[in-house]
């Protein structure tokens, strides 16, 4: 078409054409070579394209000549022929009926719902449920965990040969209701009296009595002066079905119930921090090698079958602790504890201090008790390191410090806690906690406070805890006491049946036996494993993050026929294909101007 035609030029589809504001004028030469030059770019534009379909030219034609509204919805059509997405193709034709489109648009947000709804619950699960809790693949023998640390408590406290209690309670109550004839306690009588009134029941502490704080070093003392006679407690020993010395085996401990002795626990040193280790709990120097175990890790490989914490090599009662513990019945008090007479039994893991109030079994006179053991261990996979505690609830030994415990456990990290609040609440701890050398310790007068000020943590925790109770994770308390990720408990079956003790003591011919065990009450207790194996339990990953992903993918592939090189392909249309158009439009424009004002 020469550029002096008369007759009028069709417009190109999609293009537009520059009009003047008067139509009905005539247009001028310059404005039909412009519209020649572009009918020209068109052509060649086809030309090029020869391959394309008309609809794919028509694109390409309206992103490069086009007004800004038709450019960018040729670039949404482009995108829509290309795309690997199901159905969006549909969308994108342009000579669908509205009804076919309609149908296609409402098939696609259903899918959209339906995929993000089953993503969501995944997303939940894996979020709120990360963890579940198995049992292992294999069993594992008893020769791989320590035998419990066994913490024996007499329940008498006071000897009534060293110190009668019952009659210094009564003296106490009688001088204060003013009873003639009835003398003040002397001063060592007041603070023997004002430690073991510690560890009495608590309808003893009715009497207001003693200082509000006292050396903890003075407590112990006095304790251990009055307790019952190690020699006349721990008659017989034997280990491994071998006979050993009581006293090589059992080593004092202190706990909220006085003073014990314990088999086959770490030593203060080992338990404790250097801040937590003051001298009022140093009762014995080791003259052992370092631990070969701790509790995740287990025996180190070179342990030998003499190592230490002790183990057992096979279950039954040959294999493991046996016991002959007696009392001396005119040293038996009634008052202090009740008329309940013999010893109370803790099993617990080396390395925790024992807390024989919480958890324990009686052991009566004149009884012989076989506890046997069942093991109960939690260990939890490499895989769950990168969770955060409160998803996998519970802590790794590194993840969790306390300040004066080296080994953590919800057991110490507990008394830890306590030992804070009662120190807030009261200016002072009980003598049996965790402490440093600066930290006051309780005196019989503050008796009552600390007590409380257990009762009113159990209380702060549960209300905290109760919080978060419809969440399917234990929520965060001030003291955040999770479970260690690897635990052992240590759960027993007790049998017991009658020792006729006199009958023992009377056929043992030993000269003076007979008489050293004249008035003495025995029981004898057998503590072994009941089986050779047992079932561990392990936490680990429900969901992770390779299950989360694959999970999302197949709804995707399944709803919408989404994989990663569809998002790849819509980032690329919406940055990298975007800003090629926006380029060669722009060119387009600025030569189409140049030609222009060429032509003028």
């Amino acid at each position: 078409m020469s550029s002096n035609s008369t007759q009028p030029q069709t417009p190109i589809n999609g293009l537009e054409v520059p009009r003047q504001a008067n139509l009905g004028a005539l247009a001028t030469s310059n404005q039909w070579k412009r519209a020649a030059l572009m009918a020209k770019s068109a052509s060649a534009c086809r030309e090029t394209n020869s391959d394309d379909s008309e609809d794919e030219v028509d694109t390409k034609q309206q992103i490069k000549y086009g007004s800004g509204f038709q450019a960018a919805k040729a670039i949404i059509h482009e995108y829509c022929d290309y795309s690997t997405i199901h159905g969006i193709r549909y969308l994108g034709e342009k000579k669908r009926p509205w009804l076919e489109r309609l149908f296609w648009v409402s098939v696609f947000m259903l899918s959209i719902f339906t995929c993000c709804k089953l993503t969501l619950n995944i997303w939940d699960k894996w979020n709120n449920n990360p963890v579940i809790v198995s049992f292992a693949e294999k069993s594992t023998p008893v020769w791989q965990i320590p035998f419990p640390s066994v913490t024996v408590c007499p329940e008498t406290k006071s000897r009534q040969r060293a110190f009668n209690f019952t009659d210094v309670y009564w003296q106490i109550r009688d001088f204060r209701t003013n009873v003639s004839g009835v003398a003040d306690l002397t001063d060592k009588q007041k603070s023997t009296y004002g430690a073991v009134s510690q560890v009495c029941d608590a309808p003893l502490h009715d009497i207001d009595f003693g200082n509000k704080t006292r050396k903890g070093i003075e407590i112990i003392d006095a304790l251990s002066e009055v307790i019952p006679l190690f020699d006349e407690t721990y008659l017989d020993c034997k280990w491994r079905n071998a006979p050993i010395k009581c006293n090589e085996i059992f080593h004092k401990f202190v706990t909220e119930d006085g003073v014990c002795y314990s088999f086959n626990s770490l030593s203060p040193a080992e338990i404790f921090r250097a801040e937590g280790i003051i001298p009022d709990i140093i009762f014995r120097e080791e003259n052992r090698l370092a631990t070969e175990w701790n509790v995740e890790d287990g025996y180190s490989i070179s342990a030998n079958t003499e190592t230490y914490p002790h183990r057992v090599l096979g279950p039954g009662a040959k294999a493991g602790l046996y016991l002959f513990m007696g009392g001396i019945e005119v040293d038996f008090d009634d008052m202090c504890r009740g008329p309940v007479q013999g010893f109370k039994i803790l099993l617990h893991t080396p390395g925790e201090v024992a807390q024989v109030t919480r958890q324990y079994f009686r052991i009566p006179f004149d009884q012989e008790v076989l506890i046997s053991i069942r093991p109960k261990i939690i260990t939890t996979s490499d895989g769950l390191k990168h969770y955060e505690p409160h998803r996998r609830q519970c802590y790794f030994q590194k993840e969790r410090h306390l300040r004066y415990f080296n080994i953590y456990s919800q057991t110490n990290c507990e008394l830890e806690c306590l030992a804070n609040f009662t120190l807030a609440k009261c200016g002072c701890v009980k003598f049996s906690m965790p402490r440093n050398v600066n930290v006051p310790v309780c005196g019989a007068g503050n008796l009552k406070c600390y007590n409380d000020a257990e009762d009113e943590l159990l209380l702060k925790e549960f209300e905290q805890g109760m919080a978060t109770e419809g969440e399917n994770y234990r929520g965060q308390t001030d003291c955040n006491c999770l479970p260690s990720c690897t635990s052992i408990a240590y759960e027993a079956e007790i049998s017991q049946a009658d020792f006729d003790y006199k009958t023992v003591a009377s056929k043992d011919k030993a000269e003076g036996e007979e008489t050293k065990r004249e008035g003495m009450k025995m029981s004898r207790v057998s503590i072994f494993f009941k089986e050779a194996q047992f079932l561990t339990s392990r936490r680990s990953e429900l969901y992770g993050t390779t299950d989360f992903l694959a999970n999302c993918g197949g709804l995707l592939g399944l709803f919408m026929g989404v994989s990663t090189l569809s998002i790849v392909e819509l980032v690329y249309f919406c940055t990298v294909r975007l800003v090629s158009n926006l380029r060669m439009r722009r060119r387009t424009r600025k030569e189409l101007s140049l030609a222009a004002s060429k032509e003028a």
